[in-house]
């Protein structure tokens, strides 16, 4: 791993990945090329090899690609604290970004316009994910999309807790393949 002679500045960690953050929108894997200009070209922070180890770190652990290649970035030159500015930095643009679309939005959402145009999105938006859904459990096995379809015929007409329904899908999901598991070894045991 290459290490700078000088310890790099929270500061100019926190400039470097606040600005990837500020100037790339689409997500992790659209930022993955800047953050290599970055880290790699302009700050030579690391090699091109040292960088591509941390992306396949970042790939494997849970979170955001981006986010979490910052923080191995951070953590390699200034430890725990350097994690955590680089982290600020490339979530600090996105954030003041969404704190303003939502206070914007909390503003014009009483227009009689726009709840109109939403009351008509909200249709197109239930009927996409049925689509999603119905399409997804096409795929799967018989006794998934009886647990679906039961699970979904609960929740339309109790209208009981989605996470109640989740925990519930799950435990009968569990349940109904561990019967089907058993009746199959009792087939195979004869």
């Amino acid at each position: 791993m290459t290490i700078p002679e000088q310890p790099v500045p929270l500061s100019r960690i926190y400039r470097s990945f606040a600005w990837v953050g500020a100037v790339l929108f689409g997500g992790g894997y659209a930022m993955l090329p800047l953050l290599e200009r970055e880290v790699v070209e302009r700050r030579r922070w690391c090699t091109l090899a040292e960088m591509s180890e941390l992306y396949a770190l970042a790939q494997v652990i849970p979170g955001i690609i981006a986010v979490n290649t910052a923080l191995l970035v951070g953590h390699r030159y200034r430890g725990a604290t350097g994690a955590a500015v680089a982290a600020l930095g490339i979530i600090s643009a996105p954030v003041l970004v969404i704190l303003a679309v939502a206070s914007a939005f909390a503003w014009v959402s009483e227009w009689p316009l726009l709840a109109r145009l939403f009351a008509g999105l909200r249709p197109a938006v239930a009927g996409l994910l049925l689509a999603t859904a119905l399409r997804m459990i096409g795929r799967g096995e018989r006794w998934e999309r009886g647990v679906a379809a039961g699970a979904s015929l609960l929740l339309l007409t109790r209208a009981s807790s989605p996470l109640g329904m989740i925990l519930g899908t799950i435990a009968a999901g569990l349940l109904w393949h561990a019967w089907t598991v058993a009746q199959a070894r009792k087939g195979t045991a004869r």
